[in-house]
């Protein structure tokens, strides 16, 4: 699959293979408006959904090896490869239908496929945003390693879904993972994905694309045996090419070299950036290792390597205690005792009052600074009642000196209880402070 990009790239005029814009499928339900790539496989176009008028990317099925343009149709070049020609189709609608299946913010959507022209096209969603292979090339936006990081391990996430699916890529390059608007990358272009079972023929790995620097060694020998490991190595050489700017060697020059007894031409990534955890440059190494049976072998391995710092909880912190438990016990203790004191001698006795007893006046008595504190905030001041003003008499009567105003003193707390919950509640505070 593929999707366009900001950056749209036509093909060279003397491409004759691709259908000219303006081209009308299924009906009149898509029309072309210029192609934008040939994998070999297949020819992407950037097309217009006429129904629910948006822009759209088309992949049609086109193994140039069997076929050839006819006008609009397409033809097999020799009758002898007819077979083989319609099992490629059927395989291409199959695989179709398996990636539409698979929901991942990270993997390009399919929203349908269909027949046309004696082949089969499939409509894509088209993502607006620019390939690594680009940036990797501008070095006027350049990606920080918090952002490469978060990238890969989002790829990882839709890879493992792939193969979770019995699908390989098969084609992970710098050019096939786009990063959108919001910097989010996404993986497109399963135009050289194939199912396990359908890997039979020399005549299926002939069209098979292949990239030097990014594609395992067994991906260039018919019959290599390829699995879920074999996409983790073009996807440890995409990274390494977006880190170190530059692809590594080819793989069949490493393997040359490593037949031999030499030093591997691909320089390890471990120990030369210290941008990046160790942990993080050690698993790209070993998803390139020459051979398959030394390398990562899921992308659920991979993942778990480089994200137990982050994935890891964090601990939920103890409830807070208050400082010098023993210490604020104590003053709890001196100072309901003076509560209670104060409330003793705050309050009328009951009964007679012996005369020989002296009578403690309440205004007198030394009170703490808690509870001058504690009456401020709890006690209300009561104001006085407005004279009722007779109208009558006002007109005839002389005036009235007005009675003084008695001063507003607060009542006295008689509450124990509440004090001591004033009390408790001071000290916590001070405590936590």
């Amino acid at each position: 699959m593929a999707a366009a990009t900001e950056k749209i790239k036509d093909l060279p005029s003397e491409q004759s293979e691709a259908l000219p814009s303006g081209t009308t499928l299924l009906g009149d339900q898509f029309t072309i408006e210029r192609p934008l790539s040939n994998g070999g496989f297949g020819i992407t176009y950037l097309a217009q959904d006429n129904y629910l008028e948006r822009s759209v990317v088309i992949k049609e099925c086109y193994p140039e090896v069997f076929c050839r343009r006819d006008g609009n149709r397409v033809l097999v070049r020799s009758h002898s490869n007819h077979e083989k020609y319609r099992a490629i189709v059927e395989m291409f609608m199959r695989e179709a239908r398996s990636i539409a299946k698979m929901r991942h913010p990270n993997i390009v959507g399919v929203h349908r496929i269909f027949e046309d022209n004696e082949t089969a096209y499939l409509v894509l969603d088209r993502i607006d945003g620019r390939d690594l292979l680009d940036i990797v090339k501008d070095k006027d936006q350049t990606l920080t390693p918090a952002q490469i990081k978060a990238a890969l391990i989002k790829i990882l996430d839709a890879v493992d879904l792939v193969h979770q699916n019995d699908l390989l890529h098969r084609d992970i390059s710098p050019d096939n993972i786009l990063l959108d608007k919001w910097g989010s990358p996404v993986l497109i272009d399963f135009g050289a994905a194939r199912e396990e079972a359908s890997r039979e023929t020399r005549a299926l790995s002939a069209v098979l694309v292949v990239k030097d620097g990014y594609s395992p060694q067994e991906f260039y020998f018919a019959g290599g045996k390829q699995s879920a490991c074999s996409d983790l190595y073009a996807l440890g050489a995409t990274f390494y090419h977006l880190i170190t700017g530059s692809a590594p060697p080819n793989s069949q020059t490493r393997m040359s070299e490593f037949a031999s007894n030499n030093a591997d031409p691909c320089e390890p990534l471990a120990g030369r950036f210290d941008e990046y955890e160790p942990e993080f440059l050690a698993a790209i190494d070993k998803a390139m290792r020459i051979l398959p049976k030394d390398r990562l072998q899921s992308a659920r391995e991979w993942s778990a390597i480089i994200t137990t710092e982050t994935a890891r909880p964090v601990p939920t912190p103890a409830p807070m205690k208050p400082a010098n438990n023993e210490n604020l016990e104590k003053t709890l203790t001196r100072l309901v005792s003076e509560t209670n004191e104060y409330v003793r001698n705050s309050q009328p006795r009951e009964g007679k009052i012996k005369s020989s007893e002296p009578v403690v006046n309440p205004s007198r008595v030394s009170a703490p600074k808690w509870v001058e504190e504690f009456n401020a905030e709890t006690t209300t001041v009561r104001s006085p009642k407005p004279a009722r003003v007779d109208r009558k008499s006002t007109e005839t009567s002389k005036p009235r000196r007005p009675k003084p105003i008695p001063e507003i003193v607060p009542e006295p707390i008689q509450s124990p209880s509440k004090i001591r919950a004033f009390i408790s509640g001071r000290i916590f505070r001070r405590g936590l402070n």
